[in-house]
């Protein structure tokens, strides 16, 4: 039954996934319908809630091998505590609005199997977030929100010049990342073109521009990566020049890292253990330090 539901699900989001930006205000007109409170955590403009809202759906669409992204939808529930401030009573107001929304939407397509499939998919995620919520200590939680990411400047698109330059950036970045020897190795046999289009949707989004990012969330992207923090503090050092290389300010190349940082916690590994494979047969991928290496950046 279980398997059952979350293939219901898969298939409702692959299904509403052209209509994402119709459903989401749905959602969150319900959401604080319920709980006006909420506005102090789900706050933004419109744009940032629409990324929120399709981030939490291409959550439940990766379900179907829950056992194996357990780990990473673990450390989401952390991020959401530490970075978020999120609580566990959040989760049975965001389920009954989902609903609502679901309902609003899907009109007469929207029955009792289909309202069960969905209770229990987010029943079954939520579950795994809470538990990694409540083991998050309270020492943690004190030094993650003293070190909290600083909110990003909601103008940054139009300050970097748009999105073509954030893809002439990207250009310079990719260039560099594709023949750098240790993190070449993340990069082998893909399509750089498609990488730095990939990664131009998904920053312009996370600028607050237009979201036409239909990949997966970070934390999914590279749960079978095994990247160290090293390996992060390298790309970013790299980022920099390229942002700073396209003529832009110290205190740009600044902004954007800041944001790029935000996401950081869902990429970075302390140990190869923590990878996690969607599939049989799926290794992690680890990128071994190439012998008296010296990074250029």
């Amino acid at each position: 039954m279980k398997l059952k539901n979350r293939l219901i699900v898969k298939k409702c989001i692959d299904d509403l996934s052209p209509n994402i930006e119709v459903l989401s205000p749905l959602f969150y007109k319900a959401l604080f319908h319920l709980d006006i409170q909420l506005k102090t955590i789900f706050s933004g403009n419109v744009v940032f809630l629409n990324r929120k809202f399709a981030n939490m759906l291409a959550t439940l669409k990766n379900v179907k091998h829950l056992e194996n992204i357990s780990d990473s939808i673990s450390k989401m529930g952390q991020r959401h505590i530490l970075q978020y401030e999120a609580e566990i009573k959040h989760f049975p107001i965001m389920k009954q609005a989902l609903l609502i929304a679901l309902k609003e939407f899907l009109g007469k397509d929207y029955n009792n199997d289909l309202e069960e499939a969905w209770s229990s998919v987010f029943d079954e995620v939520a579950y795994i977030m809470v538990q990694a919520m409540r083991s998050t200590d309270n020492n943690s939680q004190q030094i993650i929100k003293k070190n909290k990411i600083i909110a990003h400047d909601p103008d940054i698109l139009s300050k970097i010049g748009g999105k073509d330059v954030v893809f002439k950036v990207h250009q310079r970045f990719y260039d560099v990342i594709f023949n750098e020897p240790w993190l070449e190795t993340f990069f082998l046999g893909k399509s750089k073109e498609a990488l730095i289009k990939k990664q131009t949707q998904f920053m312009v989004a996370a600028f607050n521009g237009p979201n036409n990012y239909k990949g997966d969330t970070p934390a999914f992207v590279h749960m079978h990566l095994f990247i160290t923090d090293e390996m992060a503090d390298l790309r970013e050092r790299i980022l920099k020049a390229a942002i700073i290389a396209e003529g832009l300010s110290e205190s740009i190349a600044d902004q954007w890292l800041n944001v790029e940082h935000s996401f950081r916690a869902a990429i970075v590994k302390n140990s190869v253990d923590e990878c996690v494979l969607k599939c049989q047969g799926q290794v992690p991928i680890i990128a071994k330090k190439p012998d008296n290496y010296k990074p250029e950046f």
